[in-house]
């Protein structure tokens, strides 16, 4: 059948997981959500809805991460407080580089150098130091305690390496994903939507919240006692349960709220959305001849125009 990209099939990038992937932690932005519009020949970033701005599409080059910005303290010499590069981890000995929230709210919206106070490895279960915002936990050098609900059942996450351009992690089998706003870039394990290979806990993702993302990725199922099955309202990225994701409202039908979950499909069974709903359709991730190897059959139950 012929490719048609969808109107506003786009996907939830709310305060709880926000991605954006074009302005680091530690730069100042503010965005607004939209949709994936009809151009077939770029990938637009759904952006946050909690207030900050927007960046462009996803074929935009992507802004390098603010480190260093006080040139009174080069790389390696950045004092306690300062502003800090996460992919380079470039504090003072005895401290990391974690993100944080300068204006005391939960979500992180930049990043600076703390104390280490732990040895918790990436994996293992963590605690934070008040909320998840003020950027102070047990996990070891170029990690997060990734406890965005407070609910104290998180686990350290390793930061990205490299950079924007070409993030890589410490782990093979894992990718970066880009969350928040601005960018956090934290590695998960890769994984397939469709076949769900996520820890029960844990639910398959995009690495970044667009329509077209390269890579999916097993991210913890937060806000765990809100439903998640398709129809479901939602608020975050992964706050569906496994096999669902959180979308536009417009993409499904009868969804009271702003997002709702809707369901990962088989391109070649598109009749499997229709046990949803008849006006559903089975709608690509990937442009056609654009698939990332191994997603070539992924899709999304939602509303074609």
């Amino acid at each position: 059948m012929a490719y048609r990209r969808p109107l506003h099939l786009a996907l939830l990038a709310s305060a709880a997981l926000v991605t954006c992937g074009t302005n680091p932690a530690g730069t100042a932005s503010n965005s607004s959500a939209t949709d994936t519009g009809t151009d077939s020949t770029s990938t637009t970033e759904v952006l946050p809805t909690s207030g900050s701005t927007s960046s462009a599409s996803g074929t935009s080059e992507a802004t390098p991460t603010s480190s260093g910005a006080d040139t009174n303290f080069p790389n390696g010499d950045i004092p306690s407080g300062g502003e800090c590069n996460l992919f380079a981890q470039d504090c003072m000995a005895g401290q990391k580089c974690n993100a944080w929230s300068d204006d005391g709210g939960i979500f992180p919206n930049g990043a600076k150098c703390v104390q280490i106070t732990g040895d918790k490895q990436p994996g293992e279960g963590c605690t934070v130091e008040g909320k998840f915002g003020d950027g102070i936990d047990d996990c070891v050098e170029g990690s997060i305690c990734l406890d965005i609900d407070n609910s104290g059942k998180a686990a350290c996450v390793a930061y990205c390496q490299g950079d924007m351009n070409d993030p890589t992690c410490p782990d093979v089998g894992d990718k970066c994903a880009f969350l928040f706003e601005p960018t956090v870039p934290l590695c998960f394990p890769a994984c397939d939507p469709l076949a769900q290979d996520c820890s029960p806990a844990e639910t398959c993702v995009p690495n970044i919240a667009a329509l077209g993302a390269e890579f999916f990725v097993c991210m913890p199922r937060v806000f765990e006692e809100i439903p998640g099955q398709y129809g479901d309202a939602c608020y975050a990225l992964s706050g569906c349960d496994p096999s669902f994701l959180c979308i536009f409202a417009e993409n499904v039908p009868g969804c009271g709220g702003t997002y709702c979950c809707s369901t990962y499909c088989d391109i070649d069974m598109p009749e499997t959305c229709l046990a949803f709903d008849d006006t559903l359709t089975c709608v690509p991730w990937f442009e056609q001849g654009k698939a990332t190897p191994g997603y070539e059959n992924v899709g999304i139950c939602g509303i074609m125009p």
